[in-house]
């Protein structure tokens, strides 16, 4: 009767830990090579029978010039992150995403994410995300197109929206606390952010009583 008990323990052990799920498993995005960030969303549903978790991107394969980063159900890390621990309630689901900056260049990425509890890295799940984008010339900046270069940026961040009429430019930290707003007359903008601390942050643009976000990474 004892050894029946711990078979049956076991197997309710190991159907929770099964239940663990990246929906989709494989998710996919495309866009135009214009968009400095593509991402890619899964949700991450916590059937392991802890909530301190880790993640490792077992794989990034990504075309010339392409970079990624991961956000997982606490924070959006750097490109350089590949791994790090979270915590995620038990049967609770969260949204995790990765992104994909092609540079304006045609191309396809890949990613894969393993989850694992803390401290038993041999039960695990995996989520994998796929990006891709169609070349488009990058020459011109379209109406109401707000453009984000480099990203990552390390010293200056060069923002460009293709409007005719006056705008307003506002730089988010992941707080949410603002950090600069400026009004802007022209169709780039140079922005020094060599004193920005390392992370990401978001872009707001306000034309014509019409509000326009991107996002980009501090290295």
């Amino acid at each position: 009767m004892k050894n029946i008990l711990i078979l049956l323990g076991l197997f309710v052990c190991v159907t929770g830990y099964s239940q663990s799920v990246f929906e989709p498993a494989s998710a996919r995005n495309e866009h135009y090579c214009t968009e400095f960030d593509i991402v890619v969303h899964s949700k991450f549903t916590n059937n392991f029978n802890t909530n301190k978790l880790k993640f490792i991107r077992i794989q990034k394969t990504v075309s010339s010039k392409w970079t990624t980063a991961y956000c997982d159900c606490d924070l959006c890390h750097d490109i350089k992150t590949d791994t790090a621990k979270f915590e995620l309630a038990i049967g609770a689901s969260c949204e995790t995403s990765a992104h994909f900056y092609p540079d304006l260049s045609k191309g396809i990425g890949l990613v894969k994410i393993k989850v694992f509890p803390e401290n038993d890295p041999s039960t695990f799940v995996i989520g994998e995300y796929q990006a891709s984008c169609w070349g488009l010339s990058a020459t011109f900046i379209e109406n109401n197109k707000l453009a984000l270069s480099p990203n990552p940026a390390n010293t200056v961040l060069n923002i460009g929206f293709g409007s005719a009429e006056p705008y307003t430019i506002s730089i988010i930290g992941s707080d949410g606390k603002l950090i600069v707003k400026e009004k802007v007359e022209t169709l780039t903008n140079a922005l020094d952010i060599s004193l920005y601390n390392s992370g990401l942050y978001s872009v707001k643009v306000v034309s014509a009583g019409k509000v326009y976000y991107s996002k980009f990474i501090k290295l």
